[in-house]
């Protein structure tokens, strides 16, 4: 029979609109239910928390290797605090930098320590009894530790010692207490010595370092040995111990 649209169409195989059951197409997926579930989203959560581990690990290793540099700094720093040297300046690391000429740190040593004698002989020589005291007990009539003229070297009959003696006197002239006689405030051995010894094992303090130019670390005027030499063999100070109480 001939063809026609009709016989046409009816003629080819009509595709089948279901699927069985138990066949799915390869693009479907379906969540994953039932007792194999519960293994896989908690070797997930466990794998997730040993990353968070490592990291954090990673970090305290990090921190502390930043504590160890920041410590370093602080040592190098208190080092050349403590060695007194003159700066010309702050290096850009942050490290003052030392003054290039060896012989110039030298001289400025001995000017330092000419000063700190000359110093000395200003506040820690004997009154005519033959004591020699601090600021504080020379206002007070108190028992003295050492009789007359027998005070170990570096002492005073009070007990105190030239350093603590200095450190009150650059204190008061930084109007941190008073010293000269006649002078109500006083800086209290039970805070001058502990502040002292505080100073000097966190920044290496030596007599002399509240009259240096922080960056430059050379006297300020008026500061340096020549004027306190001077003033030390005028005997002006010799006058002002042999006014002090008996």
């Amino acid at each position: 029979m001939p063809s026609t649209p009709y016989t046409e169409y009816t003629s080819r195989p009509i595709p089948s609109t279901s699927t069985p059951p138990d066949i799915l197409p390869p693009s479907v997926s379906l969540p994953l239910t039932g007792p194999h579930s519960a293994p896989v989203r908690s070797s997930a959560r466990k794998e997730s928390a040993e990353e968070e581990l490592r990291l954090l690990r990673n970090r305290v290793r990090e921190l502390e290797i930043e504590k160890e540099a920041t410590n370093r700094r602080v040592r190098d720093l208190h080092a050349a605090i403590a060695s007194g040297y003159p700066q010309t300046g702050i290096h850009p690391s942050g490290l003052p930098t030392p003054a290039p000429n060896t012989p110039n740190v030298d001289a400025f040593q001995e000017s330092w320590n000419a000063r700190t004698t000359a110093r000395i002989r200003a506040f820690c020589s004997l009154n005519r009894a033959g004591n020699a005291l601090c600021a504080w007990h020379d206002s007070r009539r108190e028992r003295r530790a050492y009789p007359p003229r027998m005070a170990p070297p570096g002492h005073l009959n009070c007990g105190c010692t030239f350093e603590e003696a200095l450190f009150e006197e650059s204190l008061a002239r930084h109007d941190v207490g008073s010293y000269h006689p006649g002078e109500s405030v006083r800086m209290d051995p039970a805070l001058r010595n502990p502040l002292l010894k505080l100073l000097k094992q966190r920044y290496g303090y030596r007599d002399g370092d509240f009259e240096r130019d922080p960056i430059t670390g050379i006297w300020v005027e008026g500061e340096g040995p020549s004027p306190w030499e001077t003033r030390a063999l005028s005997g002006n100070s010799k006058k002002r111990s042999d006014d002090r109480k008996i």
